[in-house]
């Protein structure tokens, strides 16, 4: 696991890309998907998280971040970073697990928690590579029928990041 802080310029970077993202998508007629039904609040709170993540991940692997869009149009074709790797962030809880859709863009998925609400630090804590589908045994809704099946991938299948440069 790699610890990250971002400073206040860092986290103004997030922001930025998390909203210039929101208000794209607001143009576009877009909202989240796969079910997703919490809300602008939670709209906004999952937008800068996941920014937040991204700029971490940057900041500790001393990446080039382009905010993840290809073009003008914001289709969200690119990966978030070159080399096909895709950032989950997710806040710290009693139980995390890396999450990945079926049908996903086929790369390195790197899982990125925010270590708690007082301050900017974060923990990288690993990397799995989805080039193939899953088992099915691995597919669950997490209870929300609403929802399409996803794969859940626990942190200790995930390869250490220190094991990654």
């Amino acid at each position: 696991m790699i610890k990250v802080k971002l400073e206040a310029n860092e986290v103004e970077l997030a922001l930025n890309i998390a909203s210039k993202r929101y208000i794209g998508n607001l143009r576009m007629g877009k909202t989240f998907s796969y079910g997703y039904t919490k809300g602008i609040k939670s709209q906004l709170t999952d937008g800068i998280l996941g920014a937040l993540g991204e700029v971490a991940y940057a900041k500790a692997t001393n990446s080039f971040y382009n905010g993840s869009y290809s073009d003008d149009k914001q289709f969200y074709s690119d990966s978030d970073f070159q080399n096909n790797i895709e950032i989950r962030s997710q806040e710290k809880k009693s139980y995390n697990f890396l999450l990945i859709r079926p049908g996903e863009k086929k790369g390195k998925y790197i899982l990125i928690i925010k270590d708690n609400n007082e301050d900017f630090n974060f923990s990288i804590m690993g990397s799995f590579i989805y080039n193939d589908d899953l088992p099915p045994e691995k597919l669950s809704n997490f209870g929300y029928q609403d929802r399409p099946a996803a794969y859940k991938i626990e942190l200790k299948e995930l390869k250490p990041m220190e094991d990654n440069f």
